[in-house]
This record gives C-alpha cells, structure tokens and sequence, in this order.
C-alpha cells in the first residue's frame, strides 16, 4: 500500500477525486482516504503545514497501517533559474536547509544538515512515468530543501547559494526523516507555485491549484507504474551529509 501525504487541502483534492473504492478512516486525528488509484491501494493523508506536522502524521500512520512506499506530494518554490510556475520536481535527494531541525528529531544519527536519498526503485519508476507520458509541464529531477518558513524575495537566494536545490518546501525533509528512520521508500513530486522572481503569498493563492493538479497528474502516472510488475524488492532509502 502506498501512503500519498500532502501538506494543505488544495494539494490533496485531485487526489480525492481520483480515489475509487473510497473508505474513510480516522488514525488519531488524522482523517485517513483509503481507495484505489490507477490500481494502486493508497491512503490519502493531508498533513498540515510544517516540520511538526509532517513527520508527526506520517509515523502515525506508519505506525497503524502496513506501508509499502511514501509519496509526498504538493506544491514548492522554484529556486533553479530554469524552473518556470507549474513544472514539476521529483526528488533525488531531500535535505533540511535549517540548522538544528534533523538533530532535534534524531540527535543520535542525524546531524544539521542531513540529506535523504530517494528510493532507487521509485526513482526508476518515476522515470519511467516521465518517459512515457507527455505531461503539460516540464519535468525534472534532482534536490528538494525543506525550511521552517514560507519562502519569498531574498531567501529563494540565500538557500540556492548554499545548497543549490531545484525547489524548496517546509514539510519535504520531515516526511523523508521519518520513512528513512522506519526504512520504507521515498519519493516527493513538488510542483512549482512560486519563484525568487514570482514570489509571495499571493503569487502562491494564485498558483496552487495549478501546481497541486501537476503534482497530482505525475503522481498519478507514477502509481500507474507501480500497479504493475515491481522490479524488485525496494532499496531503502539511505542518508548522508552534504559533502560526504
């Protein structure tokens, strides 16, 4: 079963409308979409916003259901030069671009600035998908950074100097920490809402719905490559410092 977690509502409702076979559940406080999409038996979980938020709702349903693969899904930032409002990034590699946050929840094995590793397996399926769809944005792969705050004006550039993303977030890092503590696989597709030249809340409201049904659109055809043959067992997830 793949658990597809989203930050806010407009990231969640494609995923809603695509869910056939719907059962409705409560884990805690987290209201729990279970269903089928592209054959594929998911869960749909809306997280809120936020490091916290994350990584508190995806070990619980970790905790309370069988889960094979994670898929972040949603909206980021654009901090590459090349990446223009409702393109879509798919993780390579997912980092925290804040001191403090990985050692908060895991001091013993995560230090500052911690970097998650895609799932290799997923990672070749979502390279498939990217293949062997046309899709109506560009699609790329490569780092996603996660930070405390919503991004605008100078920030994109301070966080591209030093770690040179394609997109940022605040909920991506989180969601990876967690699965790679409980070795299960990893993905984020993030699409683009805002850029360091079209930034704010504003360009934001007027953008994600737009960037949450590009996400959903790839993730989409992502589980469509996961319904059929599996290539092998998943490699899980691993870790590593920016440098190492």
């Amino acid at each position: 079963m793949t658990l597809i977690i989203c930050a806010i509502r407009p990231e969640v409702k494609p995923f809603l409308s695509a869910l056939e076979n719907t059962k409705v559940e409560k884990c805690g406080s987290l209201k729990v979409n279970c269903g089928v999409i592209q054959g594929e038996s998911v869960l749909v979980v809306c997280c809120g916003v936020g490091f916290k938020k994350a990584s508190a709702a995806t070990q619980k349903i970790i905790d309370n259901y069988s889960i094979d693969n994670v898929i972040m899904s949603g909206t980021a930032g654009g901090v590459d030069g090349k990446l223009k409002i409702g393109d879509t990034v798919v993780s390579e590699e997912v980092l925290y671009h804040e001191t403090g946050y990985g050692a908060s929840y895991d001091s013993d094995t995560v230090n500052e600035y911690a970097s998650f590793k895609t799932d290799n397996e997923l990672l070749l399926h979502a390279k498939r998908a990217a293949e062997s769809e046309s899709f109506s944005q560009s699609v790329f792969f490569g780092r996603i950074t996660s930070g405390s705050k919503f991004a605008s004006g100078k920030y994109f550039r301070t966080v591209a100097d030093k770690f040179h993303p394609l997109c940022l977030d605040m909920e991506t890092a989180a969601v990876a920490h967690v699965c790679s503590k409980n070795n299960i696989p990893f993905i984020a597709v993030r699409s683009i809402s805002d850029t360091a030249e079209k930034s704010g809340l504003l360009t934001f409201y007027k953008n994600v719905t737009l960037a949450s049904r590009n996400s959903f659109n790839f993730v989409e055809k992502l589980l469509s490559e996961l319904s059929g043959q599996l290539l092998s067992v998943p490699t899980s997830m691993t870790m590593r410092r920016i440098g190492d």
